[in-house]
């Protein structure tokens, strides 16, 4: 069990000054960053890969497959063997500039990279994993789908793993009581699943077939087997690893993959399909100069003598940084791929499985001339089919915003380009969104390029758009509100050798000023609607995930009098400014921020919203009377323990999620 409310920052404190003689006679006792620049140095840290030595829109596109279910196994249900693996020799498509391989510059041989990936009965492409396909019980034609997950990470001899392949942070809740490197849970993201089968992040199991129950839930051994009872509308969800403290990591090491729930509503609509329909996952990476994936970590000092902070072997303590951003973009698993498509439509499924990044998307021509008109439509997102089909991606201006775990269903007409055209999919969110660093445009400002050049196959007769009605869920029997907080770590201080030697204290990501271990307070009655109205207490949008649920977005704005959540009390405001931004703009104004209303492409059900942050005061901190808000709606039919979190992953594992409770009435 994770230790409570701020026991795993003291202890680490009160450790170091235990070890202080050892700590001083390795370090000295200026409180100066002199020395711990010298580590970083002699460390023998390997050298990162440079993003504008690699060649870009040369590597075919993987096209993912779907694992085939087996029917016989488990009656009425379709069954799956997803297996958790490490692959040594993974090809990202690292390549140099002039198209030559790269080669490792301690073995000579081209580079590989080690990473992890799902294998599906039996089905693997090293990185990432299948999709598992399912139809939705809501029709007479659907079926359940069990899966049985099998942790069998081990290296290429064969022996279990130990060791992850990045830095496991040892202070975050749950790392910092001696847990195994190698655990993990499975979490279906945006399923209507029951408690026991929804991967509570405490029900982690390891590699070890004869391990036992980790007392918190996790079962015994290596494997859990899940039931999706798939009863909700078709929709593109996905499965990826939430194990408590190491989410980031298994997620960026390869642990993620989709699954398509598929009705029949939406197949009578003659959508692109078959070789047409291609889902997309978005991730920046980066790499050092050997083909390994890069995870930045700091050294981690003690905030009154500046000294690293050691463990109970000498080692100095690292820290994951608040957020992670890559300097390269991976689709499908390799880096800024091409794809030769038809002079005809596409269904394209797009996921943002980035830790930190947002993503603004449009695509453009060669010579940056307007794109025909509808030649790119949104059809959906999180929750399925809009209700109203979204015109966007069209231009910088007016581009498709992807927080993480967000998806966007689109369709591309290709024929509305003369053959030949080669259109590229470019980005220009900053990081952290909004106000940080813009993108590269050079290199993390282009995910991706289609190129016009295969032959038209037959006539297109596929739908250039489609919707759903949407029937809007009836009022809240409660209404919620519930907080993002952002503040100092007073017990840790990083060291960021690459922002020449800044010293920050470590962000302590809260929501209603508690951390993941502290009692629930969200606990929402069975078959009852609530609205929560979350508010960004930050200077950062926030994307943020309930579990259980598929929510509509009521409404955003800023908000005054804001009174943040502490000593059990929740938070409080004054007043609401329904779609109004920071700058008291309302949507009649040219210059309003879109982020502060409800979008077209936010309208229906969805499973992540974006929240906004606010205004500043004048010391240039959050303004308690210029805050961001987002009011969702959902109701909770289920009974059991579940999460919601920002889905920010390094937030994630920095205690930005807590758990809720359906109760009984």
């Amino acid at each position: 069990m994770a230790m409570g409310k701020w026991t795993h920052r003291v202890y680490l404190y009160y450790r170091s000054i235990l070890l202080a003689g050892c700590a001083l006679a390795m370090w000295g006792c200026n409180g100066d960053t002199t020395n711990i620049s010298a580590l970083s140095a002699s460390s023998g840290s390997k050298s990162p890969l440079n993003p504008l030595m690699l060649q870009q829109f040369a590597t075919p596109l993987p096209i993912i497959p779907a694992a085939t279910a087996d029917t016989t196994s488990v009656a009425g249900s379709d069954y799956y063997v997803v297996k958790a693996q490490q692959s040594a020799d993974y090809d990202f498509g690292l390549r140099n500039i002039d198209g030559g391989e790269l080669k490792n510059p301690y073995t000579g041989k081209p580079v590989r990279s080690t990473v992890w990936g799902y294998s599906v009965n039996g089905l693997s492409a090293g990185y990432l994993g299948p999709t598992i396909e399912a139809r939705s019980t809501l029709d007479t034609s659907g079926r359940k789908v069990v899966v049985k997950y099998i942790n069998d990470l081990r290296d290429a001899a064969g022996n279990l793993l130990t060791k992850h392949l990045l830095y496991v942070d040892p202070t975050l809740d749950g790392t910092n009581n001696g847990e195994p490197e190698i655990r993990i849970v499975p979490h279906l993201h945006g399923g209507h699943t029951q408690s026991g089968f929804d991967g509570n992040p405490l029900y982690w199991f390891t590699n070890n077939p004869n391990a036992p129950a980790n007392g918190m839930g996790g079962p015994a051994g290596n494997t859990v087997t899940y039931t999706y009872d798939n009863d909700q509308l078709g929709t593109t969800l996905w499965y990826h690893d939430h194990a408590m403290g190491i989410t980031r990591l298994n997620v960026y090491a390869g642990l993620a993959a989709f699954y398509i729930l598929r009705d029949n509503y939406e197949d009578s609509l003659n959508l692109p399909k078959g070789n047409y329909e291609i889902p997309l996952v978005i991730q920046d990476k980066s790499f050092y100069e050997d083909g390994s994936i890069a995870y930045p970590t700091t050294p981690l000092l003690d905030p009154y003598t500046h000294l690293p902070i050691v463990d109970a072997n000498g080692k100095p303590v690292l820290s994951s940084l608040p957020e992670f951003f890559g300097n390269t973009i991976a689709v499908n698993g390799k880096v800024w791929p091409k794809l030769e498509v038809e002079p005809r439509r596409y269904r394209f499924r797009l996921l943002n499985g980035s830790d930190s990044r947002f993503y603004n998307l449009w695509i453009e021509l060669p010579d940056g001339s307007p794109l025909p008109a509808g030649m790119i439509t949104q059809i959906g997102n999180e929750g399925g089919l809009l209700p109203t089909p979204a015109t966007v991606g069209d231009t910088e201006d007016h581009g498709i915003l992807l927080a993480l775990a967000e998806r966007a269903d689109l369709i591309i007409d290709f024929s509305k380009v003369p053959v030949g055209t080669k259109i590229t999919m470019r980005n220009n969110a900053n990081g952290p969104y909004p106000d940080g660093n813009p993108p590269d445009p050079k290199t993390t400002g282009k995910i991706m390029q289609f190129t016009v050049t295969k032959p038209l196959s037959g006539t297109d007769t596929s739908a250039a758009t489609a919707s759903r009605p949407h029937a809007p869920l009836a009022a809240a029997d409660n209404v919620r509100v519930v907080d993002l907080q952002e503040l100092r770590d007073i017990f840790g201080i990083n060291y960021d050798p690459a922002g020449e030697g800044t010293l920050f204290y470590r962000h302590l990501l809260l929501l209603n000023g508690n951390l993941f271990t502290d009692p629930i307070t969200e606990k929402p009655v069975l078959n009852t609607v609530e609205d929560w109205i979350i508010v960004n207490g930050t200077v950062d949008m926030h994307p943020m995930h309930l579990h259980l649920v598929s929510f509509e977005v009521v409404e955003k704005g800023t908000l005054t009098g804001y009174i943040p959540a502490a000593l059990g009390l929740p938070p409080r405001y004054a007043a609401l400014n329904k779609d109004t931004d920071p700058a008291g703009r309302t949507p009649l104004d040219p210059e309003f921020d879109r982020n502060y209303t409800v979008t077209g492409n936010e309208i229906g059900l969805k499973d992540t919203v974006k929240v906004p942050p606010g205004g500043l005061d004048p010391n240039g901190d959050p303004d308690p009377n210029n805050r961001g808000y987002v009011r969702i709606r959902a109701k909770f039919d289920r009974l059991g323990i579940y999460m919601w979190h920002c889905h920010i992953l390094s937030h994630e594992d920095n205690d930005m999620m807590r758990p809720f409770e359906v109760v009984a009435p």
